[in-house]
């Protein structure tokens, strides 16, 4: 298996590969064949859906040496050097690092020059609308009337933020998220090529997630690759990416419905006992009773015949609620369980014992290893190199990851304490963390799962942190807690 990860490695190289844009790249081809191409482009649309493949793709088109129609061959010298990023006459540029008025200046004045090889210079801007307005106005007017050998293409996620002078200068090209269905066959042929084997409601449940992003979808299913030894599973997709089955969500709904308080709570409090993302849960909790309330729109189900619409709605609003407060809340469940206390609105089974069902882990299950100390210390000892890869897969990243600070290595994860929550809360979302685990990999070798903690919320190998979670959310609701 090749050493690229998977988005890279399964990377469109022609046209006729990109899945889903079909609207894009038939337009872009016909302006090839025709010489009609234009001397600006706007690509827009959500993350990973192949705004930066389109262009790279029509960088070595418009110069590749023996085209095929509107298709580059790859082979060419032309072509080989736009592939390994060699070319002096492409340049792609980083808009979120690269933001101010003299980094335009430069640019404007390098592409005054005419190619030293290439037919034409593309200029790819990354996520433009990260431009200060000063760039912007910079940039302006070279983009109205470029040298004839200029071809800019403006890629974003955010084209409100745009101005509008800009949009107007360019063809505007709107890349389409993509559907489930599209992804999945990706994923199966990914699996297929590497001899792999994945059952189809673990396929469906990772392209679900990707949330229409390719790269997501590929990122997610690297990660899976990584810790599978065998055929890949749900339960193993549930375990490694922290996903809720929809079993246990069948499970919660029912403890909701029924009104058994202090079993819903306990439900919540066992996954915070485990680790689980709670945010993870909240949205697989959210998409859940999404798809219910359509299928009794609709009625194309039969689940839950006695639950009202409007019960089903207050469900909905109270978690949506829930989930606007998880961001901030001091003890991360509470949002949660005080939504379920609302919706349950009963006094019965409130001074039930919790803990009896739902008991946290024991003391010696979280203790290091001599093992775990070695996997530490290598990644101290690889610490530049890890920051360098988080860096080339996400500019963004670096400035949250420079706070980092690794302090230990236990049962898989590696503890990262930041002083500050804004960083501790940007690792914390799933897409950052697989980029990092997935550079720690790579630094050193083995394969563990980035845990980010604030340090004054630190306890080191003691889990009194959880402990007071759980105990917290018990008092509040009236519990009682047994020794």
């Amino acid at each position: 298996m090749s050493n690229l990860v998977l988005y890279r490695k399964y990377r469109p190289q022609r046209f006729e590969d990109v899945i889903n844009q079909e609207h894009v790249k038939t337009t872009l081809q016909n302006a090839i064949i025709n010489k009609r191409v234009g001397h600006a482009y706007l690509f827009t649309g959500p993350r990973g859906v192949g705004k930066t493949t389109m262009a790279r793709i029509l960088a070595r088109a418009l110069n590749c040496q023996n085209r095929t129609g509107a298709e580059p061959c790859n082979e060419c010298e032309m072509c080989k050097q736009l592939l390994i990023g060699s070319s002096l006459d492409i340049l792609e540029i980083d808009a979120a690092s690269n933001t101010g008025v003299d980094n335009i200046r430069e640019l404007i004045e390098h592409v005054q020059y005419a190619p030293s090889q290439a037919s034409f210079k593309v200029i790819v801007i990354d996520e433009v609308h990260m431009l200060s307005k000063g760039a912007f106005n910079a940039l302006l007017k070279t983009l109205e009337e470029p040298p004839a050998h200029v071809i800019f293409v403006l890629a974003t996620t955010e084209v409100h933020k745009v101005p509008a002078t800009i949009v107007s200068r360019t063809q505007r090209f709107d890349f389409k998220r993509v559907s489930v269905s599209d992804l999945s066959k990706l994923l199966e042929f990914v699996v297929s090529d590497n001899k792999l084997s994945i059952d189809q409601e673990a396929l469906v449940a990772i392209a679900e997630a990707a949330d229409g992003s390719f790269r997501d979808g590929l990122s997610l299913l690297d990660q899976i690759i990584s810790y599978s030894s065998g055929k890949i599973t749900l339960g193993l997709i549930e375990e490694v990416l922290g996903f809720t089955s929809k079993q246990a969500l069948m499970q919660f709904m029912d403890l909701i419905t029924s009104d058994k308080t202090a079993l819903a709570v306990g439900f919540v409090s066992q996954l915070n006992y485990r680790g689980r993302d709670l945010f993870q849960f909240h949205k697989d909790f959210m998409e859940f009773l999404r798809k219910l309330l359509l299928a009794k729109i609709s009625k194309e189900t039969d689940a839950y015949p006695g639950l009202p619409l409007n019960r089903l709605v207050a469900i909905i609003e109270a978690f949506q609620k829930a989930g606007s407060e998880l961001k901030w809340a001091n003890i991360p469940s509470l949002p949660l369980e005080l939504a379920v206390v609302e919706l349950t609105q009963t006094d019965a089974g409130l001074t039930r014992n919790v803990a009896e069902d739902f008991s946290p882990p024991k003391n010696g299950s979280l203790k290091t290893s001599a093992t775990d100390n070695e996997t530490l210390q290598k990644v101290l000892d690889h610490w530049p190199q890890i920051l360098e890869k988080v860096k080339d897969y996400n500019h963004s990243l670096i400035s949250s990851m420079k706070l980092a600070e690794p302090v230990e290595v236990r049962a898989g994860e590696l503890i990262l304490l930041f002083p500050y929550k804004f960083h501790k809360d940007a690792i914390e979302a799933r897409k950052n963390r697989i980029i990092i685990d997935q550079a720690i990999e790579e630094a050193v070798g083995v394969k563990i799962m980035a845990k980010p903690i604030l340090k004054n919320e630190w306890k080191g190998a003691e889990p009194n942190a959880e402990n007071q979670t759980l105990n917290s959310a018990i008092k509040i609701l009236g519990g009682d807690i047994q020794n």
